[in-house]
């Protein structure tokens, strides 16, 4: 599998879940991080439903965070 910036985020994703024990969690990091993908957003992610349920905010807000989300994935992760 190759993870660069540039590989197509559906073709790693369907590879990288062929791998026993990688979920859709997992991949969805793996396009944040390795592919540079701006736009995923981590709603099942415990870290992220805390956040956001401290903010008074449902994970259906994220819509409006496109094509962005993976930055607000990250200041949701950051302390308060």
């Amino acid at each position: 599998v190759v993870l660069d910036p540039g590989s197509d985020r559906t073709e790693v994703e369907q590879r990288l879940l062929e791998v026993k024990g990688i979920g859709p969690w997992t991949t969805a990091y793996v396009a944040m991080r390795a592919l540079s993908d701006p736009d995923v957003f981590l709603d099942t992610d415990l870290g992220v439903v805390q956040a956001l349920r401290a903010l008074g905010v449902s994970a259906d807000a994220a819509e409006r965070w496109r094509p962005w989300r993976a930055y607000a994935t990250l200041h949701l992760w950051s302390p308060a």
